[in-house]
């Protein structure tokens, strides 16, 4: 028996050593994040702590947890990438296996190769030591200055194999290094040609590490270590211990050497920690779980060690122990509480005390429990009757096994520890042992201010006990308004004793009463889940799912503050604790925590990997979260000191309207300018940008405006900005990074954008422009007045016309003759036709005075017109004049219109000059014809005198023909020549007027 139970002990004892231990958090970055690779050859940090990653495929480079690759397509000589480092002028320079060592400037790759003096085209090593960069091959070293390109080659020593040049370091102003087969050496460059010297003449060398004056060599299966000094002075002797092959060293800030190492054939690889002259394998504990590791290299200013594997990518360790994790064998942690600098846990399988470095000092088991519950019982206690009546419904069951026992909570009472179970309550002390046990089953249960035992019956009301040993208490009735019911919390604060309800809001104990704030109108908050008191005795009180508030109870009863619960990340609040003035707010999502109004977050991406938790308790500067699966330490110091924010922004990558902006506009992959200028037709941009300086890119979030005028877009984690259509003008992008892990935000001009407008709106075409409307507007004014007065002047021609006109017609003559008709029709007494010539001739002078005003008449009233004035005429001819008017049968005489009066002169030449009493048969023809579409051709014809009769009346056929003419062109300017006359000798006369119609 005593066998197994020592079997068991040293089972347990190697268990502790696999299982219980504090891990790292680690984060394993693979093809599926970015790389382009999972065999990683080579890791670099750059000067701005930029890591630089060669594989298989091409070089990556790390920022804000993003991946962005450079291969051959770029420029890269060779996409095998073996090592990385940058000389002192800011270059990278990249070697290849097979492809020579490539240099690039931040725009451009300059290639060596054997074709400009390189060794070998598989180079594995390049160094950089002041204005040169020493290239390690695989048949030596070749020497690069970094200013002129100038490749110099030593001669390379007498040897057997390869001389394959695997790792540098300088000492002294000194360069060495190690050829895998052949040992160490060193450059001498006192002379005009560097020579190569042997140094430590020795088989198998994969990786050197030299930190102050210890050289570590990696050997095959081992390490040597060496001290550099003693080289100095000739000593060659080393030691020698360790197991499998290291290909690189590390040293962090607290002096700790680690060590990548892949044993090739064997399978002993991973990630070793050397101290005391021993390789301490940590893989496990970094959460390593590749055994090919080649690289490991470490950033001081973020406490991050990197490890790149050559089958599973690069593995990122955070090593400032901000969160400490503990498996803590599996166990689901119950309950937390200290016992000086010791911490007692009350787990799943019972309870146990941790030392300050987390290791377990005593257990006490589940069986260790049934045996005081049976100790008790075998005294012979009558249990039904301490149980009471009320309680009856959480009757204890005895027949439990050790194995069946379920633990509820622990509460600490001066010295004691008391543990709620569902078999009873125990009371424990200081060192583990069991001293008291209590046959009562109570789900919630504590101590008040003033020490008396509270027992919560979950429907059956309360019991307080003076002395709990004695089972005497005074019971409260569920039936009383003031009566707890459904307590989830107990606390002390002072001298009150607060009962929190998850159904019936705040209860407090005082002068050994107890009262409802919710029943008695205090606070009508009725659900809580936690409860908490800060450094101010202030009450911080959460519900399940609800608000966090702030209460000050001391005096009068006042909520301080209100946090929001569309405030918190998560929507299940799993812990409340305060710290100075921090509150930290557990959910399924990670830890809130708010101060003064800002709220920082932590979650997986700190270490937080499982946010399912069951209990937390703040000790000294240390958060501890108990969770299904061990627990958390969170150093506060640590985790609430000034973080590392972001320092800048830069843009990675600018499309415009589709089209990426050309390479020349970028040094160092990012965007060289601050400014981009576009026509109005390209103005629609994609900008991609990557945040600098910060450790977890995942907290970060983002917003943009275009002006400081606009208000700013809803927060988003796209590191790009996509901005289509915008309007000519200018822009200032801004961004506004809000970092979730320390709380705050920072404001960026990133991008000032100038979208030109239009040529039909740039300045010079708006004033060329104005220029020329100015100008038609002051030519159209002058002309306006021109045509004005040009205008007046036609209506005064026309007017002067008409008068002239109207004066031809009503010519003295044509009267005179017109009143001797009269005349001579009264004298003979011819009644009727003296009447009928009166009325016609009155009747011509009105239309006469009717038409004259006018532009123009309708051709029917001018025949009408015509055909008085004839019959006037005629009546001193005896009505000899045959008189013919002809109408061309596609006018219509109703619409279409004439100037007026413009062929009565015409006409009254003809009855004054064509004909005399002898003619025989005098006639005159009158006729209108449409000969084109717009032109209408009236011609007035006789079969007078013609030409005899033009002789005789010259002077005044001129004259009516010149008033005719003036009258057309002054109303119809295009018609430059619309008279025409035809004089035939005795044969008569034809007149043709054309007008525009």
């Amino acid at each position: 028996m005593k066998l197994q139970n020592w079997f068991f002990l040293f089972f347990l004892f190697i268990l502790s050593l696999s299982s219980f231990g504090q891990y790292f958090p680690t984060k394993n970055y693979t093809t599926a994040d970015g790389l382009p690779n999972n065999a990683v050859r080579s890791l670099f940090l750059d000067s701005k702590n930029v890591l630089w990653i060669g594989t298989e495929n091409g070089v990556s480079i790390m920022q804000n947890g993003a991946f962005s690759t450079i291969d051959e397509s770029n420029g890269l000589g060779h996409n095998s990438c073996w090592d990385i480092s940058q000389d002192t002028n800011g270059n990278m320079w990249f070697a290849s296996y097979g492809g020579g060592v490539s240099k690039f400037d931040g725009q451009k790759f300059t290639v060596f190769t054997k074709k400009v003096g390189l060794l070998a085209n598989k180079t594995r090593k390049v160094f950089p030591y002041k204005n040169k960069m020493y290239v390690g091959t695989e048949q030596g070293v070749s020497i690069i200055d970094i200013n002129s390109n100038k490749v110099i080659t030593p001669i390379v020593p007498v040897h057997k194999e390869d001389f394959i040049c695997i790792s540098f370091f300088e000492y002294g102003g000194i360069v060495y290094f190690a050829s895998v087969f052949d040992g160490l050496y060193k450059i001498d460059e006192s002379g005009s040609f560097p020579k190569i010297i042997p140094v430590v003449s020795h088989k198998n060398t994969y990786g050197l590490g030299l930190f102050g004056s210890t050289l570590y060599s990696g050997n095959n299966g081992y390490i040597n270590i060496y001290d550099i000094l003693e080289i100095k002075k000739g000593k060659l002797d080393s030691s020698q211990f360790g197991k499998s092959t290291v290909w690189q060293f590390a040293k962090d800030k607290r002096n700790i050497v680690f060590a990548a190492a892949w044993g090739i054939y064997n399978p002993d690889g991973g990630l070793y920690r050397i101290e005391n002259d021993e390789m301490i394998n940590i893989s496990d504990l970094y959460g390593i779980d590749s055994k090919v590791l080649l690289n490991v290299v470490y950033n001081k200013k973020e406490d991050i060690l990197y490890v790149g594997s050559n089958d599973k990518g690069i593995y990122e360790v955070r090593l400032d122990k901000m969160i400490d994790y503990s498996p803590f064998y599996g166990y689901s942690v119950i309950n937390f509480e200290n016992n000086g600098k010791q911490k007692i846990v009350l787990h799943s399988k019972g309870v146990s005390i941790l030392n300050t470095d987390k290791e377990i000092l005593k257990t006490v088991s589940l069986l260790d429990f049934k045996k005081a519950e049976q100790a008790y019982l075998n005294k012979g206690n009558n249990i039904i009757n301490k149980q009471g009546v009320e309680s009856r419904d959480f009757e204890l069951n005895f027949n439990i096994k050790a194995d069946g026992i379920v633990f509820y909570e622990m509460v600490k009472h001066k010295t004691s520890f008391w543990i709620g179970s569902n078999i009873g309550i125990f009371e424990m002390n200081s060192e583990g042992k069991i001293i008291n046990y209590i046959p009562k089953h109570s789900l919630k249960f504590g101590f008040s201010s003033n020490d008396k035992f509270i027992e919560t019956i979950t429907y059956a009301g309360v019991r307080v006990y003076d002395d709990i040993y004695s089972l005497k208490s005074t019971h409260y009735s569920k039936f009383e308004k003031n009566t707890p019911k459904y307590i989830v919390q107990i606390l002390n604060n002072k001298n009150k004793t607060y009962l929190l309800s998850v159904f019936n809001g705040l209860y407090v104990y005082h002068n050994n009463q107890f009262q409802s704030y919710l029943a008695d109108g205090i606070w009508k908050e009725n659900k809580f889940k936690h409860i908490t008191v800060n450094e101010k005795d202030q009450l911080i009180l959460a519900a399940e799912f609800g608000n966090v508030f702030i209460v000050d109870d001391r005096a009068a009863f006042k909520v301080l503050d209100t946090i929001k619960k569309e405030d918190l990340i998560g929507k299940t609040i799993l812990f409340l604790e305060a710290y100075k003035d921090y509150i930290f707010i557990g959910t399924e999502k990670g830890i809130n925590i708010y101060q003064n109004g800002i709220f920082r977050f932590i979650n997986k991406e700190q270490g937080l990997n499982d946010c399912n938790f069951t209990v937390s308790q703040i000790r000294d500067n240390e958060l501890w979260l108990g969770t299904k699966n061990g627990f958390y330490t969170v150093d506060l110091d640590i985790f609430l000191k000034e973080q590392i924010a972001v320092s800048g922004i830069d843009i990675t990558k600018i499309t415009v309207n589709n089209i990426p902006v050309s390479r020349s506009n970028y040094k160092w992959f990012r965007y060289s300018s601050k400014k981009i200028v576009c026509d109005y037709q390209q103005n629609s941009f994609l900008i991609d940008f990557v945040p600098n300086g910060n450790p977890f890119p995942e907290k970060l979030k983002f917003r943009y405006r275009l002006k400081s005028t606009n208000r700013w877009s809803p927060y988003s984690d796209k590191t790009n900005l996509f901005l289509p259509y915008l309007p000519y003008g200018k822009y200032e992008v801004q961004i506004e990074v809000f970092d979730l892990n320390n709380g705050l935000a920072r404001v960026f001009n990133v991008l000032s954008i100038q979208i030109r407008p239009p040529f039909w709106l740039a300045w010079w075409f708006i004033s060329l422009i104005i220029i020329i409307v100015f100008g038609i507007v002051v030519y159209i004014i002058i002309r306006r007045n021109n045509s004005e007065k040009e205008k007046a002047e036609k209506e005064k021609q026309i007017t002067e016309a008409k008068h002239e006109a109207l004066s031809n017609q009503m010519n003295p003559h044509f009267i005179f003759n017109a009143l001797n008709s009269i005349q001579e029709y009264v004298g003979s007494n011819d009644e009727h036709n003296s009447s009928l010539y009166i009325s016609e001739f009155a009747g011509l002078m009105r239309k006469t005075l009717k038409n004259s005003p006018k532009q123009t008449i309708t051709i029917e009233d001018e025949i009408e017109y015509l055909s008085s004035y004839i019959y006037i005429e005629n009546r001193r001819f005896k009505d000899r004049v045959a008189i013919e008017i002809f109408i061309d049968p596609s006018i219509d005489m109703k619409v279409l219109e004439i100037p007026p009066m413009l062929i009565q002169p015409f006409v009254e030449n003809v009855f004054v000059h064509a004909f005399d009493e002898c003619h025989l048969s005098p006639k005159l023809k009158i006729s209108f014809e449409m000969v084109a579409d717009n032109i209408l051709e009236c011609k007035i014809s006789d079969n007078g005198k013609g030409l005899n009769t033009h002789k005789q009346s010259k002077f005044h056929v001129s004259r009516g023909i010149a008033l005719a003419r003036e009258r057309i062109i002054l109303l119809q300017p295009s018609n430059m020549d619309p008279i025409h006359l035809n004089f035939t000798e005795n044969e008569g006369t034809t007149i043709t007027i054309r007008l525009i119609i």
